[in-house]
């Protein structure tokens, strides 16, 4: 079995069909077109009514665009100018019709008039094309036509233009009405009942293809179930439908089943291989387009999909490792905003160390929202946006190692060049040089690893992260790509400042020496003990960040499952608990902080007291003013 890429559907974004029907006898010379985006690129619903946005507007009846009427929500379950097939469950080809589009919509309105007469009052139409999403305890199913009829009647005892919500409605071949919704799927897949329900792969009328993830399919999903002999092997065509559902699979990697496979009636996989048989949890299905050969169209087949035996499903939210990382990661979050609001509150620490501390700890905080994002979103996040969050989970983490980098090095330099003649624009331009260097670099790794992953060349492709394929962030410890633009960086980063420290230690050991040989007590000495102090805390903040993303990487990279290697990640998810009791549960921090609440209750209380004794004494000048 070879791995590919898991799907992750690229949808666009749905909105509510508006319809609206002319009182009286309609016809195609009432119609106007106001605004009509469904045929821009990408299917971008840009014409706006009211508080919302459709892909088309027309009206009727005599009424014109700018009366800006509102309008009433249906939806359609197919492209503009096709209809529903009910035989095959898919949007068929273009209708065939003489006026093309423009007419099958004109079509469209006239049956849901004669249909829906809660809608024969409004105005104006707008239009969406695509059914309702299903979440995976429910399937997508079409209304049988005496439900539909009992739709229509609903629909007039309701208010005026209001129609059913949670369905599409559309035309068939033959110009019937067909409606469809979602319907939960204990109800639908018993396995006595007509239907069989299977875990779809990809996320509606997508498929997924050779370059990886899932895109728009033009073929119908139309697979076959099986019954089963005493030994579970399949015996002959059960007759029943197959309903798919999307349900992501838990695991990071997947395989194609190879030797062929059938669909059981009970939804079950059976894998012609070895005969075992799958269950509904372990499996998905989805049209599979191969890479075209020179001069050939690609070939497009089904093709079932199982969890690799070395990702199995390990990091999902029902695992102990999902329940680890997230005792560690949500109270890193509190305390690196207790951090930053500790330095934000106290200005003693607001000096130049203290704002490159502040930098690193709100750089290090966004890098744990995004990752705890990613955890506990990505199964409904579209690839798109999946994308989009994982380059920038990316360019949080390298930003924060990077501020890490810079407070290394400013410590070294304070203690090796602190003799500067002009210490505050020293300091000024090495200031600008750091926001430079850490925004600059992450900037420039995240951009060009975005770049190679929607490179066309097959060698920068090799080369490309990959992030939002399989999941929101690096899918393979040993892809390529996380070793160029994650492990390398970091690793190099570590090594400097591992090396910094080495430098520094030594030169604070020489100053020491000669304090202590001389005795002195000047300023210098005061100077070096204060130097020396951000000394310790920063090594303390490198053995905090430094040596278990060193472990991290290392994990990475041998790829054994020791446990040694869960409780590291641990660790280094409680990085924020560890950072606030280095920089703030501290003796002088704390009795900084009871100084300033205590001075901010005295000032309060001073200040009402001298309200008050002002409020006396006026009341005396007054009385004494009216005596004389």
């Amino acid at each position: 079995m070879y791995a590919v890429r898991s799907c992750f559907a690229t949808a666009a974004a749905v909105v509510p069909l508006f319809v609206v029907v002319a009182v009286g006898r309609w016809s195609a010379a009432d119609a106007a077109v106001c605004c009509d985006s469904s045929a821009v690129a990408g299917g971008v619903a840009s014409c706006p009514n009211g508080n919302r946005t459709f892909y088309a507007v027309e009206t009727f009846g005599g009424a014109t665009c700018g009366d800006n009427r509102t309008a009433v929500p249906v939806r359609k379950c197919c492209p503009p100018d096709r209809p529903y097939d009910p035989e095959v469950r898919f949007c068929g080809g273009p209708a065939p019709v003489s006026g093309g589009g423009d007419d099958y919509r004109q079509r469209m309105m006239r049956r849901l008039r004669d249909g829906f007469r809660a809608a024969a009052d409004a105005a104006a139409v707008g239009y969406d094309y695509e059914p309702p999403r299903c979440g995976a305890a429910h399937v997508l199913v079409d209304v049988p036509a005496g439900e539909v009829a009992g739709l229509m009647g609903e629909a007039d005892r309701s208010a005026a233009g209001m129609l059913p919500p949670g369905y599409c409605f559309d035309l068939t071949p033959s110009e019937e009405l067909v409606a469809r919704t979602c319907r939960p799927r204990d109800q639908y897949c018993d396995r006595g009942g007509r239907y069989t329900c299977v875990n779809k792969c990809c996320k509606g009328d997508r498929m997924i293809v050779a370059e990886g993830g899932c895109k728009k399919s033009e073929t119908p999903f139309a697979l076959s179930a099986y019954d089963t002999d005493a030994d579970g092997r399949p015996a002959g065509l059960s007759g029943r439908t197959v309903l798919p559902y999307y349900a992501r699979l838990r695991c990071v990697q997947r395989d194609i089943v190879v030797g062929g496979f059938a669909l059981t009636a009970d939804g079950s996989l059976y894998r012609a291989a070895d005969g075992a048989t799958l269950p509904a949890a372990d499996y998905c299905v989805e049209y599979y387009a191969a890479a075209a050969a020179a001069g050939q169209p690609a070939t497009v087949r089904p093709e079932a999909f199982v969890c690799a035996s070395a990702a199995a499903a390990a990091d999902t939210r029902a695992s102990w490792k999902y329940f680890v990382m997230l005792v560690g990661f949500v109270p890193s979050i509190v305390c690196l905003a207790l951090t930053l609001l500790v330095y934000a509150t106290l200005s003693g620490l607001r000096n130049v160390h203290g704002y490159y501390v502040m930098c690193y700890v709100a750089c290090l905080l966004l890098s744990f929202v995004c990752l705890l994002a990613i955890q506990w979103t990505q199964d409904s996040m579209e690839r798109q946006w999946c994308e989009l969050f994982g380059y920038f989970t990316l360019f949080a983490f390298l930003t924060t190692f990077c501020w890490l980098n810079v407070i290394c090095f400013d410590i070294y330099w304070m203690l090796r060049y602190n003799n500067s003649i002009n210490k505050n624009t020293s300091i000024s331009v090495r200031t600008i040089i750091y926001h430079i260097y850490c925004w600059g670099l992450s900037s420039i790794c995240v951009s060009t690893g975005y770049l190679f992953q929607h490179s066309h060349h097959e060698t920068l492709l090799k080369l490309a992260p990959d992030i939002g394929i399989h999941n929101c962030w690096f899918s393979d410890n040993t892809n390529t790509g996380n070793i160029i633009f994650f492990i390398l960086p970091v690793s190099v980063m570590l090594s400097v400042n591992l090396i910094l420290f080495v430098l520094t230690a030594i030169h604070c050991s020489r100053i020491k020496s000669e304090l202590n040989k001389f005795k002195r007590t000047d300023s210098k000495t005061q100077r070096f003990l204060v130097d020396k102090e951000k000394f310790v805390m920063s090594i303390k903040l490198f053995l905090v960040m430094g040596i278990p993303w060193t472990f991290e990487i290392l994990s990475k990279i041998l790829q054994n499952d020791w446990f040694i290697w869960h409780i590291l990640d641990e660790i280094n998810a409680l990085q924020g608990v560890m950072i606030f009791i280095i920089f703030v549960a501290k003796r002088k921090v704390i009795t900084s902080l009871r100084k300033k609440f205590r001075g901010s209750m005295d000032h309060s209380e001073s200040t009402k007291m001298n309200t008050i004794s002002g409020s006396s004494q006026s009341s005396c000048a007054h009385k004494n003013y009216n005596d004389f």
